[in-house]
């Protein structure tokens, strides 16, 4: 499955990333969403902290939730890779609005 790759810098987790790859398995089960809504959301981490859930070699997963967009709260699974400056997107899709 390809991966499209997107220019944005930012800085999450004190990490200077250049680029952005989606991976295309959200698409599956999330037809609401689409490459263009998560590069949107992903610009909203800029400056952010985040904790490192998971390394598996020389990625290190995290998670974003909630991360809204035309108010609808969604998560992102996302890496690091710490030998290259990108941000991975693992998967995205909707989540149930918390209760107050």
């Amino acid at each position: 499955m390809n991966r499209p790759e997107y220019p944005l810098n930012i800085i999450i987790n004190e990490q200077e990333i250049t680029r952005v790859i989606i991976d295309q398995h959200y698409k599956k089960k999330h037809g609401d969403l689409d490459d263009m809504m998560i590069v949107e959301m992903v610009k909203n981490l800029d400056g952010l902290i985040f904790p490192i859930e998971e390394t598996l070699g020389e990625f290190q997963y995290f998670r974003v939730e909630p991360l809204y967009h035309d108010d609808k709260p969604y998560r992102l699974i996302l890496l690091f890779c710490v030998s290259d400056d990108f941000l991975g997107v693992v998967n995205a899709f909707r989540v149930p609005r918390r209760k107050r």
